[in-house]
């Protein structure tokens, strides 16, 4: 595939991606329609039980941190339009794992911040508890060995044709090529009629920053490249 498909085809993935985690977290908003300034979360959020004390408005950003730590969206832990409910066995584990991180932080880091969600998690939902250990003697046996059908992947296009064909709908790639820079302007609309306005930058190859005008402020993320 050619640089300039390339280049746009991960513009508009990068776009695609901040309006998806910015619709999760627009869905966090207040269970009621009350100013958050000077409330802390138990205040302005219903059942909260771990993060009583914090401040209201710290707990979109605290809720961001965690989906991204875990590679999840809200209805990992969460049921769809009824946050406050705990009929998820996830939500239970987020709370003792939340409980078990400050533990960690106090006895060992003098209550500073040096153990998070991603310490561990990087990304995954189940992290990772052994290392894997190269072995130059006794290496690995290939994947679906035993049973040499399930080692088989599904016929599918290659991904090159995937995304030739998507740049072509777009205009193609001599189009695209020339576009350096994007903005986008939206509403967010979450707990019945609640709505946040939302912009979007991003940048080629890999900049981009998504701000939510929140009651209380500004709520932003950005990604420089790094």
């Amino acid at each position: 595939m050619k640089t300039a498909s390339k280049k746009a085809f991960f513009v508009v993935a990068v776009l695609v991606l901040a309006f998806a985690i910015a619709m999760v977290l627009a869905r966090l908003g207040p269970a009621q329609s009350v100013p958050m300034e000077g409330k802390t979360a138990e205040e302005v959020y219903k059942n909260v039980q771990v993060l009583k004390g914090i401040p209201a408005d710290q707990i979109i950003p605290a809720m961001q941190f965690m989906s991204a730590s875990l590679g999840v969206e809200c209805e990992h832990c969460h049921v769809e339009h009824a946050f406050d409910k705990d009929d998820k066995k996830p939500k239970q584990t987020a709370r003792k794992m939340m409980q078990m991180m400050f533990a960690i932080n106090k006895d060992n880091f003098k209550g500073h911040r040096e153990v998070t969600c991603y310490s561990c998690h990087h990304g995954a939902a189940d992290p990772v508890g052994t290392p894997l250990v190269a072995d130059a003697e006794t290496p690995p046996e290939p994947r679906g060995a035993m049973n040499p059908e399930a080692a088989k992947p599904a016929a599918m296009p290659p991904a090159d044709q995937i995304v030739d064909k998507y740049v072509q709908a777009l205009g193609g790639a001599e189009a695209l090529g020339k576009i350096s820079s994007r903005v986008e302007k939206g509403n967010l609309t979450g707990f019945g009629d609640r709505q946040f306005p939302i912009e979007v930058y991003a940048k080629a190859p890999d900049k981009r920053r998504s701000v939510m005008h929140m009651p209380n402020g500004e709520s932003s993320t950005a990604y420089d490249g790094r």
